[in-house]
């Protein structure tokens, strides 16, 4: 998509302009400008780009009145320095990413016409010695106290062999308690641009869980059945791309057809693995790093469970049905500008393994 200028006298898209009737007054200049504080464009951006930075999404529409006057006041109140306690070291201004902080008279301040590009990350106020700089938008008892490294690499590494994908649980289920913790230990996860862009499904309830498998069965059925005839095959290719279409044939296929035999012969479960938690993490497709952001946030999830006792495993079958189904993204809650990018199941493991296994990369080179 070709980028998206905003001169004044710019045809605005339907729904774009939200609560904004008069274009000029927001944007006084000719120029590539930001019509919520007056702040030149480095670059030109994409009409995607635009709804997200203006708050909004092609689907909801544009920005509102009142989401101008928020943006407006935090600019205005981007930072708050005591003067008497800043060590005017620069510390604050050197870690900004952005460069959004300045000295002046060897003091912190904030650049003006930087200060819409703030993205929030908090790292002026974390790394301030004698906090001395505060951000309203990021309110103080959000910020905690760092703890020093509780352990060294070989520590760490003997942590992450543990973990290791686990497909047999226990018959319990697991406490609520317990997925709280892991849910506040994935949040920690890094991500494209703050805030956070990924939502958490978590199904836990029996009832629930057999629904989504008879889903599962159902779609991955008649998928299986479109690859068994030429034209169905054709069609498939041509919706799926030939990528995805070699990983359907080559892989999934085959995948789908013993689950579901296995299903149909005794009830036997080989796409959750009767695991009494699946988590699916969706995001909003015009965020930044969607997809990276909801697969870091599993990962973190993943190792989180390790490290309370749980056995779990990424499972790649669930969130394509999920995520087309529109029975299961309205039983799930799921806006239909969201992605379902991937899937976490977790339990009591019923076995632990008494041996990590050594595995390489597939490659490694140096320039």
């Amino acid at each position: 998509m070709p980028p998206l200028l905003v001169p004044v006298s710019i045809s605005v898209p339907d729904g774009l302009g939200g609560g904004i009737s008069n274009w000029e007054e927001i944007n006084p200049s000719a120029t590539i400008r930001d019509p919520i504080v007056g702040a030149g464009f480095i670059r030109p951006i994409s009409l995607d780009q635009w709804y997200l930075f203006c708050g909004g999404s092609p689907q909801k529409g544009g920005i509102t009145d009142r989401q101008i006057e928020e943006r407006r006041k935090m600019t205005e109140q981007l930072h708050l320095v005591d003067l008497e306690t800043c060590l005017g070291d620069g510390i604050c201004a050197d870690v900004c990413p952005e460069n959004c902080l300045e000295m002046n008279d060897e003091k912190a301040a904030t650049v003006e016409d930087r200060a819409d590009h703030c993205i929030l990350c908090g790292q002026c106020v974390a790394v301030c010695p004698t906090e001395s700089l505060q951000m309203p938008e990021l309110p103080a008892e959000d910020f905690r106290d760092l703890a020093k490294l509780p352990f060294g690499y070989v520590e760490f590494l003997d942590f992450l062999k543990l973990r290791r994908s686990v497909r047999v649980f226990k018959d319990k289920p697991v406490e609520r308690e317990l997925i709280e913790k892991i849910l506040e230990a994935a949040s920690t996860a890094p991500m494209g641009m703050p805030p956070h862009s990924t939502e958490v499904v978590v199904i836990d309830e029996r009832e629930e869980l057999d629904i989504l498998l008879e889903e599962l069965v159902k779609d991955y059925s008649s998928m299986v059945k479109a690859f068994s005839n030429p034209i169905g095959r054709a069609i498939v290719r041509l919706s799926a791309g030939a990528e995805d279409f070699a990983v359907l044939k080559d892989y999934i296929v085959d995948l789908a057809r013993y689950a579901n035999e296995a299903y149909h012969r005794d009830g036997t479960d080989r796409y959750m693995y009767k695991a009494p938690v699946v988590m699916l993490f969706h995001g909003n497709r015009w965020a930044m790093s969607y997809e990276e952001n909801a697969h870091l946030i599993c990962n973190y999830a993943m190792l989180a469970a390790v490290s309370l006792g749980l056995g779990n495993t990424i499972i790649g079958l669930i969130p394509p049905i999920v995520d087309r189904s529109k029975v299961l993204r309205e039983r799930y809650g799921i806006p239909k500008e969201n992605k379902v990018c991937t899937s976490l199941i977790l339990g009591y493991p019923k076995y632990r393994f008494k041996k990590s296994i050594h595995r390489d990369l597939a490659d490694v080179q140096y320039h």
